[in-house]
């Protein structure tokens, strides 16, 4: 669980970067609390989800792939109902707000996906 939390912190602090300069390169306006919320919320759901998945994988590992969906879901879930209403307090939601929640998201799930195909490998053995 420690290292996947390395990789995952380590990988949205290279990419919040990325992010960022590209924001100030294009001169785009964007507020750092809902870049900040973007990113944490990602990096929790994405622990809850993982770790959700390791406690399963001891109990009943046939079901990865389902919780793995699950997961997912929860993820979109917690955007509709937490994120979104904060992107459309001013009536619309802007392509950086879009971004701010989406790069995360797919970094985390990129990462995710790869533990898990790692975890089932070690299950196989």
């Amino acid at each position: 669980m420690l290292r996947f939390t390395l990789v995952l912190l380590s990988a949205l602090i290279v990419i919040g970067g990325l992010h960022y300069s590209y924001f100030l390169l294009r001169d785009l306006p964007f507020s750092w609390v809902e870049f900040l919320y973007g990113y944490g919320i990602n990096f929790v759901m994405a622990l809850i989800v993982y770790a959700s998945m390791l406690y399963l994988a001891k109990k009943k590992s046939t079901y990865l792939g389902f919780l793995f969906l699950t997961g997912s879901a929860f993820k979109f879930a917690i955007y509709f109902l937490l994120i979104d209403p904060v992107f459309r307090a001013d009536g619309k939601l802007s392509f950086t707000e879009f971004f701010i929640f989406f790069i995360p998201y797919l970094i985390c799930l990129t990462i995710e996906t790869l533990a898990v195909i790692q975890l089932l490998k070690k299950i196989d053995k």
